[in-house]
């Protein structure tokens, strides 16, 4: 992943940040593999601490509500959450409409209008076929 302002935050805010991925990604009732590692590499990114990963995983099971995670969260901060929410939600070939549902609440502390949180989601999208494409470009 490339360097952004996320990486500068406080860990408490990390730690939200990622509570809020773990919802995400359990928003379907169905975890798969590769949201969860999706999570493990941003979690290591923002190089949140072993232990609070602990805690954090724990989530997996029983996410903390999203509407708890978002209150108070700096329009900033949503806007990241946003973003590497979209990842999470696509790494399994589609948004389910529980995962579009929290994406929604999450754009609204972001700031962010229907036709942004649209553009993002397209932007997800081709940036995953970019990244699968990968393996025809040295076939």
């Amino acid at each position: 992943m490339f360097p952004d302002g996320l990486g500068h935050r406080s860990p408490q805010d990390m730690i939200r940040y990622a509570e809020i991925l773990v919802y995400i990604a359990a928003a379907d009732g169905e975890l798969v593999r590769e949201e969860i590692a999706v999570i493990e590499a941003l979690m290591g990114r923002c190089m949140i601490h072993p232990e609070a990963r602990i805690d954090i995983r724990n989530g997996f099971e029983q996410p903390i509500p999203l509407e708890q995670s978002l209150s108070d969260l700096e329009k900033d901060l949503a806007r990241y959450v946003l973003r590497d929410a979209a990842l999470v939600s696509a790494i399994d070939g589609s948004y389910d409409k529980a995962e579009i549902l929290a994406m929604k609440k999450i754009a609204k502390v972001a700031g962010v209008n229907k036709e942004q949180l649209s553009a993002l989601l397209d932007w997800v999208t081709e940036g995953w076929t970019w990244y699968q494409r990968f393996s025809e470009t040295l076939e």
